[in-house]
């Protein structure tokens, strides 16, 4: 597979149906959709683009096979978040393309830190995000309300 064959989108309203579509199925694969899960998908424009967040997609051979979310916390703080590839897709290095378009995104907003949560059972998402760079820190508490997440990681950018 061609890198240069992968696309990556900036949010459009054509394509926030996408966001939603992609990140439940991998929600339902290993877990319930939390309450948290359904406001943010069910409006993104509304609870990531309105306030100052991101969303990116992943386009391949004419086809959108993932998406990752950027949630802005503070003026210099911002949180990765749904970020999703469809299965069939996994392995051809999408989701670390989608990475790094959205630590791009991250700098140019101004975030200096960015951390996502996670969990621990989501190896191969976890070994990607210590490729594009992330550290597990201590938190007391998530940030979010996800029951789900056990594995909290960040980086500071330059």
């Amino acid at each position: 597979m061609n890198p240069n064959s992968i696309k990556i989108l900036p949010f459009s309203n054509e394509l926030a149906p996408y966001f939603k579509q992609i990140n439940l199925l991998w929600i339902e694969q290993f877990f319930e959709p939390e309450a948290e899960d359904l406001v943010v998908l069910n409006d993104p424009r509304d609870h990531l683009i309105d306030k100052g967040g991101d969303i990116l997609f992943a386009e391949y051979q004419g086809k959108i096979v993932g998406t990752c979310g950027l949630k802005k916390w503070s003026e210099t703080e911002f949180e990765l978040v749904k970020m999703g590839v469809l299965e069939g897709y996994q392995g051809l290095h999408i989701g670390q393309k989608l990475g790094e378009a959205i630590l791009e995104t991250a700098k140019l907003k101004g975030c200096e830190r960015l951390f996502l949560e996670t969990n621990q059972k989501l190896t191969p998402a976890i070994n990607l995000y210590y490729k594009l760079g992330f550290n597990p820190f201590e938190s007391q508490e998530s940030r979010c309300d996800y029951q789900r997440c056990d594995l909290y990681m960040e980086q500071f950018l330059p």
